[in-house]
């Protein structure tokens, strides 16, 4: 135990003391927070195929001390679509384990790759796996992070996706957006005018275009101090949500950038910004 813990000790220093936090929390380096994430609190089974490309692949973390009746959750990480892997986002994992949730956290296609919707429809198929298994009897909610968030988005508002699976949408309770690109046109980055198919992209793309009243109910969490995401993704979602009748929450945080709202599920960073708590919050409403 004093070996772990002063290894642990070690790698904090290391990753938190001779590197600003900032700089760390800048984009890929976030999966170096699970350096500093407990290990208790679920038992994982990783590297589980739900399709026959390479990376679909999923990790399935199962609470220790699960809580009756809770949802299954799926997260999508973010990466703008073109980077990210399931195991870099154990931190996450853990903290909504150690809850007592059960976590499915699924690699998916990404650009140059694929291109738009193969990772939606990538997600779609974890999704339906993770139904066909069984471990969304007491429903299912749908989380994202950034470029993840947009796949949520895509597979709650439009139900082309997991109709073509086999997967009936009401068995989605809620979904919970942080940090999502939701009405992002126009484009001018080039990978991302390949990646969504022109400058301008095409109405497909935009979960704001698919909002509707029978839509499953959302959390949309943000900081104000985001300089990836637009500043209007999450109002014009939110307002397109209330127009159509369907329940919707928002926070928007002061002093919050675009990774800050998820690095608070690290259990040493919650003074990020109060995101982990208010998403934790939200799922216990839905019990």
């Amino acid at each position: 135990m004093f070996l772990h813990d002063l290894a642990g000790t070690w790698r904090y220093r290391l990753f938190f003391g001779l590197i600003p936090l900032t700089l760390l929390l800048s984009g890929c380096a976030l999966p170096a927070l699970n350096l500093i994430t407990p290990h208790h609190g679920y038992e994982r089974a990783a590297d589980i195929a739900y399709g026959d490309q390479p990376r679909q692949r999923l990790d399935v973390y199962q609470p220790t001390e699960p809580e009756a009746g809770a949802p299954a959750l799926i997260f999508f990480y973010g990466g703008s679509w073109q980077e990210g892997y399931k195991g870099g986002y154990r931190f996450v994992a853990q903290a909504l384990a150690d809850a007592g949730y059960r976590v499915v956290v699924p690699d998916y296609r990404l650009y140059p790759e694929v291109t738009f919707p193969a990772f939606v429809e990538d997600g779609a198929q974890a999704v339906a796996w993770t139904v066909n298994e069984g471990l969304a009897d007491d429903g299912l909610v749908l989380m994202g992070h950034s470029a993840g968030a947009h796949i949520a988005a895509m597979l709650a508002l439009d139900e082309q996706y997991l109709n073509k699976v086999g997967v009936e949408r009401s068995r989605i309770l809620a979904w919970v957006g942080l940090s999502g690109p939701y009405d992002f046109l126009p484009l001018s980055n080039p990978n991302l005018i390949d990646l969504f198919g022109g400058a301008d992209g095409i109405p497909q793309t935009q979960p704001i275009n698919f909002v509707s009243a029978d839509d499953p109910r959302a959390l949309l969490i943000d900081g104000l101090d985001d300089s990836i995401v637009r500043p209007r993704n999450l109002p014009n979602l939110a307002e397109a949500y209330r127009h159509n009748g369907v329940p919707v929450q928002t926070h928007r945080y002061e002093g919050v950038n675009h990774n800050d709202t998820v690095a608070s599920f690290s259990v040493r960073l919650r003074d990020r910004s109060p995101g982990f708590d208010d998403t934790l919050s939200y799922l216990r409403q839905l019990r």
